[in-house]
């Protein structure tokens, strides 16, 4: 295009585009001494023809003559964006991905700064979702044991090919969930989600953070999953929880393979026409354990000594373990309530009394709770912060959060803390929290 037919840009000198295409579109006040300058600057012969080319030539022509300059490499570079690109970020698709077009409108100049970013998170999320191990570790704050990956190695030598392993159990009521959707492909076609979503997978409204469900009786709140008592244990223990009645846990094994066993005998749905079904699995656990010589003897002693690190029960029964400093004994003292006290007081929430009114009696036992962390025992505000939890008042809610974050990050657990957070953001009740099924 000739000097004499540019348009005038309509921002003038205060332009922000630096593209060639544009510049050799519009004109703007000192362009021609721009020009002048560059023509000084420039050697004559080749290199003066060539670089007025690459001065008049557009980002886009330019990817046409060399399409690999403009696709992201591995070395995170991208092409830049034109103000055509701005206002119609749906031609780029390859370098804005995951834009919704319905939320932009024509003439709308979307930010290039958030699709770059955008980019980098689902270049990032692709990574993850390459390695089970750093997908867990980012997305859950966890790494899950052996045996779980043993067991889905067991799930899929019983599926036919082509077959969902996942599915193996459904028809007697188990349904494998939370870590296991993984495992099954069902994230690397979901959409990005915030990092509050992940931790909320499959969470039921009494699972404090140191449970993670992992398979369901489907349909109930029922669950089964891993406890840990410090994010990255390498001795996970499992529990079950029934939602519908209550904060209960009971723990009662280390091995998932034990743990199947138990919902089969427990809570597998047993008519005459799964009753063979039932009988045919765990026959087929039993001889996967032996032909791999999975350890599921261990699980009473494992469960013995953690009886004996348990520095009180909470109210969710499962108990709490948190170091202790052996000859100081710092780290935990008691609650200056019991228990039984304490849910005394709690229950006139459920009786209609506003937590103002019971500011009085509570705020004492809080009080006590922070000076101990002061003092070095944040068991003691982990506790209270759990029995808060285990109750189920959302009114609570602020309570444990000041609780938790003292007694959470004194005792190195940021995992656990990041996870609860989530959790009392958007507190779910019912029996389908898998994010991957939410409008």
């Amino acid at each position: 295009m000739s000097e004499s037919k540019k348009q005038d840009c309509k921002y003038g000198a205060e332009c922000y585009q630096k593209n060639p295409a544009h510049k050799a579109k519009y004109n703007h006040p000192g362009d021609d001494a721009e020009l002048e300058s560059a023509k000084r600057e420039r050697s004559p012969g080749t290199d003066s023809e060539e670089s007025t080319k690459k001065l008049k030539e557009s980002p886009a022509a330019a990817s046409k003559a060399n399409p690999e300059d403009s696709a992201p490499s591995g070395s995170g570079e991208e092409k830049e964006l034109t103000l055509d690109d701005l206002k119609n970020p749906f031609k780029s698709a390859d370098r804005l991905e995951g834009i919704n077009e319905n939320e932009v409108q024509d003439g709308d100049i979307v930010d290039p700064w958030a699709h770059r970013i955008r980019f980098s998170q689902m270049q990032e999320y692709k990574q993850l979702l390459s390695d089970p191990k750093l997908f867990f570790k980012h997305k859950f704050c966890v790494e899950m044991p052996e045996d779980f990956y043993g067991f889905w190695e067991f799930c899929k030598s019983q599926t036919k090919e082509g077959g969902k392993p996942e599915c193996l159990f459904e028809q007697v009521g188990l349904q494998l969930v939370g870590p296991f959707d993984y495992m099954a492909g069902k994230f690397h076609d979901a959409p990005l989600r915030e990092p509050g979503d992940y931790f909320r997978h499959w969470r039921f409204y009494y699972d404090p953070p140191e449970f993670q469900t992992v398979f369901v009786k489907k349909g109930t709140g029922i669950h089964y999953g891993y406890w840990r008592d410090s994010p990255f244990a390498e001795q996970c223990f499992f529990a079950r929880n029934d939602a519908s009645k209550g904060c209960q846990f009971t723990i009662f094994d280390t091995n998932i393979f034990n743990a199947v066993s138990y919902f089969l005998d427990k809570d597998a749905n047993v008519t005459p026409f799964t009753k063979a079904k039932v009988g045919a699995l765990k026959k087929s656990l039993q001889s996967w354990v032996a032909d791999h010589e999975v350890d599921v003897t261990s699980a009473p002693t494992l469960i013995k000594e953690r009886q004996r690190k348990l520095v009180c029960k909470t109210f969710h029964t499962a108990g709490l373990v948190v170091p202790v400093e052996a000859k100081t004994k710092i780290g935990y003292r008691p609650l200056m309530e019991t228990d039984a006290d304490l849910k005394k007081i709690l229950s006139k929430i459920d009786d209609g009394h506003s937590l103002q009114s019971l500011m009085s009696t509570l705020q004492p036992i809080i009080t006590a709770a922070s000076i101990a962390v002061d003092e070095g025992d944040y068991g003691t505000s982990i506790e209270l912060a759990l029995d808060f939890y285990a109750h189920g008042s959302p009114e609570l809610h602020n309570c444990i959060r000041n609780l938790s974050v003292v007694g959470y990050t004194q005792a190195g657990h940021p995992q656990f803390l990041a996870i609860l957070k989530a959790q009392l953001d958007n507190r779910r009740k019912g029996f389908n929290l898998s994010i991957l099924e939410e409008a």
